[in-house]
């Protein structure tokens, strides 16, 4: 397996006050440049594309979306700083000028085009739904859902998804997928609506307790997981298009996925 690169972490929840749709100066490239660093928002919550390991000692994030967030760093000769925060604050955390980028699983939609700037799609993908495990017989199809408690993950394209397929289910959001799981396992939620490559991997992880519903998935209106930056900052945006172009054309994306889901799947067999 590579070495997997160190990166700078800073552990902060940060829920700021700051409207989502106001947009905040934002530094050049040359001021990212002459400071000598980078900084990229994720929600740490989210294998294989970020999530925390001991590592060196130290609590780390790794992961697909942090891999990419270093290629763009080193594309400007810069170091990274990893800001882990929820899931729901990023795209604020970008239009206020806090951080330069963020890349943690993030689809396109028509309120977020308004403020941020999405680099070119590294990831299309489908939602699938986990239960308990003791009652994944009871579901065969999506329409099976329609009157269930669903749990979703706050700010998501699932959030979204479920308030506009299930309007007449009860719908929790939380900041969390951990959280969702936990929630799934002592019964407040009946399912959880997640990207279907992520559930399999909490799936794996709590084998005894929950399962996805196989063959009932929903598709995503979207464009797939991207970066975003600053709606102002089309020079960063070029060098991230550049770094995904790079990735997905020459098949290291895929390198990249089965590193980080082998990684995870290692690191849970181990616990």
């Amino acid at each position: 397996m590579k070495t997997i690169k160190k990166l700078t972490l800073i552990i902060a929840t940060m829920l700021f006050a700051i409207s989502p749709l106001t947009i905040s100066a934002q530094r050049s490239l040359d001021d990212i440049k002459e400071d000598g660093k980078i900084t990229m928002a994720t929600s740490a919550d989210f294998p294989p594309f970020e999530w925390t390991i001991m590592q060196d000692g130290k609590l780390t994030i790794v992961g697909i979306d942090p891999t990419l967030a270093q290629k763009v760093a080193d594309k400007l000769g810069v170091e990274l700083e990893i800001q882990d925060t929820s899931f729901e604050s990023i795209v604020t955390q970008v239009t206020s000028g806090r951080v330069d980028f963020a890349a943690a699983g993030m689809t396109s939609n028509e309120e977020r085009e308004k403020v941020v700037n999405f680099s070119d799609s590294y990831y299309q993908s489908k939602t699938a739904f986990v239960v308990p495990k003791d009652a994944v017989d009871q579901y065969s199809n999506p329409e099976d859902f329609a009157e269930k408690v669903i749990g979703v993950q706050k700010g998501t394209i699932q959030e979204s998804l479920a308030k506009e397929e299930y309007p007449d289910a009860e719908i929790i959001s939380m900041n969390k997928n951990g959280d969702l799981v936990e929630a799934l396992k002592t019964g407040r939620v009946d399912a959880v609506m997640m990207d279907v490559i992520v559930v399999g991997e909490f799936v794996a992880q709590n084998a005894d307790a929950i399962a996805q519903v196989d063959g009932v998935e929903l598709e995503q209106d979207d464009n797939g997981f991207a970066m975003i930056t600053h709606k102002n900052n089309e020079e960063l945006l070029a060098v991230m298009n550049e770094v995904v172009q790079e990735v997905v054309e020459s098949g290291e994306i895929e390198e990249i996925f089965k590193e980080y889901t082998e990684l995870n799947a290692e690191m849970q067999s181990n616990e």
